[in-house]
């Protein structure tokens, strides 16, 4: 009886040493539970505070500093800090991380502990031999602590902890790219809508304009000075010119729904969200004409692509020596006994130690393909490095050039709305000494508001290409 009762305390005391199904602590954590809860709110705040700050570096204040916008600041840092695929890659990183502990846990000896207790009854199974071999029980306890380890000579452990270590670096470079291409996404779409605003004001001066040019060709169409092809035309330019309005708005609602989502919040509110004016952004002009390659070097597509390059050939070092032979060497040590009493004793101590060598011999040439296989995964892993070279310096040569065009058209139309500023004052100076129609006078000013829209849109054109190109050198300007 002192043998179940042994027993039954033992599993007990086990049973409470269990967080899981423990009983007495249950009340402790309920109590707890709350202040668990708002422990893991203030670390979350805490963390989304200092999140930015981790990614000075990729952010670049200085040059977004240079559009002197505190407004497209304030979107940049809004999309660092709450953007859902900057957190999903922050995710991706933290991911990799665990990885490669993972992968190093796998280089060192497990030390697992089996215990375990049985009782069991046996009887005799002939009949009428009871009275001859009666039936007895028999109870075994053991507690030891076992211990595995694969002796890596080869190093295929360690290369794959490398090769770990090489994804979760190109992990941080994806990571990066992301980043810069995110954060150009949200200034690129906050100038486009600085550009409409001034295009939508443009246009509705434009609107009112052809109406009133309409209202005028009507009014001589009575009094016999003008046609009807004369009304009919100014009919269609005023159509189009509410077509061309309602265009202007359907892009800006559309590019405020987009930073709206770019910086993590919801889109019903995006016609409330504050901007700046496309007139107090100056174009840069310290920008390169030409990149080094020591820039090129360091954009993060091609780190990327260069981590993965040495993965891929750390996958062909393993691969290699899957066909080496292996050594395990295992072990135990603990108590074993047939009841309770004696089980700690120094009797009941048992040890061991072992080892074992495997050496792959037949397989169906599973190993040699998939060695073979990872070669080839290393030679498309090259390719793709180089094709990430040859497309990182298309991307900067296109940069440059769209820089360098947009540049010369956006001198050629602010000269045109100034030649036109020119012509229209004295047109209307004309008008105003009865030499030329009022209604003469508005088509030219019609000509000079359609050229201030061209010239808003040739400079949004450039400072979006100069986007492109520091998005092309990975934020390195």
């Amino acid at each position: 009886m002192k043998k179940y009762i042994a027993v039954l305390l033992v599993t007990i005391f086990f049973l409470n040493t269990l967080p899981a199904f423990s009983v007495d602590k249950s009340a402790e954590i309920r109590q707890s539970a709350s202040v668990s809860e708002n422990n893991i709110k203030k670390k979350q705040k805490r963390k989304k505070d200092t999140k930015v700050d981790c990614k000075v570096e990729y952010i670049n204040q200085k040059w977004w500093d240079k559009f002197n916008d505190p407004i497209l600041t304030d979107y940049i840092l809004k999309t660092a800090n709450s953007n859902y695929d900057i957190k999903i890659n922050e995710l991706k990183v933290l991911e990799g991380k665990e990885a490669v502990k993972e992968s190093f846990g796998n280089e060192l000896p497990s030390i697992n502990f089996n215990g375990t207790a049985s009782r069991e009854k046996f009887s005799g199974s002939i009949p009428y031999a009871g009275m001859f071999f009666p039936s007895y029980y028999t109870t075994n306890m053991r507690f030891p602590l076992t211990v595995n380890y694969e002796v890596d000579i080869w190093g295929k452990n360690r290369s794959n902890t490398k090769k770990i270590e090489k994804e979760l670096e190109a992990l941080k470079y994806d990571e990066k790219s992301a980043f810069i291409s995110l954060t150009t996404l949200t200034a690129s779409t906050y100038f486009n809508i600085l550009s409409l605003d001034k295009q939508i004001e443009y246009q509705k001066e434009l609107v009112a304009l052809r109406k009133e040019i309409l209202d005028l060709t009507k009014i001589n169409y009575e009094y016999g000075l003008a046609s009807s092809t004369d009304v009919t035309v100014a009919d269609k330019s005023y159509t189009e010119s509410l077509s061309d309005m309602e265009t202007l708005k359907n892009n800006q609602g559309k590019l405020l729904n987009q930073l709206s989502v770019l910086t993590g919040e919801s889109s019903e509110n995006s016609s409330t969200l504050e901007r700046g004016s496309i007139d107090s952004i100056e174009l840069l002009k310290d920008l390169p004409e030409s990149i080094p390659s020591e820039i090129i070097d360091k954009r993060p597509d091609i780190l990327k692509a260069e981590a993965q390059l040495q993965a891929a050939a750390f996958d062909v070092k393993i691969a290699r020596r899957s066909l080496l032979p292996s050594i395990n060497l295992t072990g135990f040590l603990g108590f074993n006994a047939y009841a309770f009493s004696p089980l700690f004793n120094w009797e009941s101590f048992i040890m061991s130690l072992g080892g074992g060598l495997t050496q792959p011999i037949f397989n169906g040439g599973r190993l040699l393909a998939q060695l073979r296989g990872k070669k080839y995964r290393y030679e498309q892993m090259f390719n793709t490095y180089q094709k990430t070279i040859l497309t990182s310096i298309q991307e900067i040569n296109d940069s440059l050039v769209e820089l360098k065009t947009g540049t010369a058209k956006n001198q050629n139309n602010i000269k045109r709305v100034e030649c036109e500023t020119k012509y229209y004052n004295d047109m209307y100076y004309k008008y105003e000494k009865g030499a030329v129609s009022y209604l003469d006078t508005l088509k030219y000013k019609e000509n000079l508001l359609s050229l201030k829209k061209e010239e808003i849109q040739s400079k949004t054109d450039v400072i979006i290409a100069s986007l492109s190109l520091y998005k092309s050198v990975g934020g390195q300007l």
